[in-house]
């Protein structure tokens, strides 16, 4: 619950700030929103990362894959 809500909140203000900064041209915002939330999604994410490997990392799990040849 609480891990996907930083990541979330990220994303859902990048989207609702990106067209407060691009301006009010429909045109150019219908053109951009696509890769807009891409980047905001990827970012996101990123955000998360350290978090899915971390009970892998307490328990071990990392280490025993590390020494596998």
């Amino acid at each position: 619950g609480a891990d996907i809500a930083g990541p979330l909140w990220f994303f859902l203000m990048v989207i609702t700030l990106f067209p407060l900064s691009v301006g009010p041209q429909p045109q150019l915002l219908a053109r951009i929103a696509p890769g807009i939330i891409q980047v905001a999604a990827l970012l996101a994410s990123l955000l998360a990362l350290e978090r899915l490997f971390r009970d892998d990392l307490q328990d071990g799990s990392l280490e025993q894959l590390m020494l596998l040849p």
